[in-house]
C-alpha cells in the first residue's frame, strides 16, 4: 500500500511539473514541450557592445561583456524582469564555443514587430528541484558546443531548482557569488 502511494504520489509530481513545464514557454507553433524545437531565432545586429547575464534581470550574474558592437546574434527568446524592463536571450559564437545569455534589448537593432515574434518565457514556470550527483561545469547551452563557465562548478550534493529539459540537459538555476542566481546547462544525467 505504502509503494502504491509513493508511486501515485510521483505521478502527480510529473503531471505537475509537465504542466508548469508545458506553460512555460510559448513557442511558435504550440510546441512548448522542448522548447526551441521549431523556432531557430532571428537575427539581430548589436548597436552596442554584448554586456550580459545569466537570466533576465540583474539579480543574474553577470557572463561578461563582449566587444561585439556591429557584430550579429541570434535572438531566442525574451523576458520582462519586475521593474517591466525588456531582457532577450541571444546565442553568439566566441572564443571557440557557442553562448547564450541575457542582455537587455536596448543593445539590439530589432524592430517591435520582429520583438513581438520572439517567444516570451514564464519566469515563473520551473519543474522542481533537483539534486547534482557529481562534481559538473555549467555550460551556456544545452550540449557539449557551448562553452563552460569554467570557474562555477557545481559539486555533488548541491541543490538546484531545475527550470527545463532540452536534448539531453537541464536548464538550472543556484544561488552564486553575491546572492546573484545563475541559470546555466547541465547534463540531466547529472541531476536527481
Amino acid at each position: 500500500m505504502k509503494k502504491m502511494i509513493s508511486v501515485m504520489a510521483a505521478m502527480v509530481i510529473c503531471l505537475m511539473s509537465a504542466c508548469a513545464f508545458a506553460g512555460g514557454w510559448t513557442v511558435p507553433g504550440g510546441n512548448s514541450d522542448s522548447g526551441y524545437s521549431d523556432w531557430s531565432g532571428i537575427s539581430a545586429q548589436l548597436i552596442e557592445d554584448l554586456a550580459t547575464r545569466s537570466g533576465p534581470s540583474t539579480t543574474y550574474t553577470g557572463c561578461g561583456s563582449y566587444k561585439m558592437k556591429g557584430q550579429y546574434v541570434t535572438v531566442l527568446s525574451r523576458a520582462y524582469d519586475n521593474g517591466g524592463v525588456l531582457w532577450v536571450e541571444v546565442e553568439f559564437s566566441y572564443g571557440g564555443g557557442y553562448r547564450r545569455a541575457w542582455t537587455g534589448a536596448k543593445r539590439l537593432n530589432i524592430s517591435s514587430s520582429a520583438l513581438a515574434r520572439i517567444p516570451e518565457i514564464d519566469m515563473n514556470a520551473w519543474l522542481g528541484y533537483g539534486t547534482i550527483s557529481r562534481t559538473v561545469s555549467p555550460r551556456f547551452g544545452p550540449g557539449t558546443l557551448y562553452a563552460t563557465y569554467g570557474d562555477r562548478d557545481f559539486h555533488r550534493g548541491d541543490q538546484v531548482a531545475v527550470i527545463r529539459y532540452d536534448g539531453g540537459y537541464c536548464l538550472v538555476e543556484r544561488y552564486h557569488s553575491g546572492g546573484n542566481i545563475l541559470r546555466c546547462w547541465v547534463p540531466a544525467s547529472d541531476v536527481d
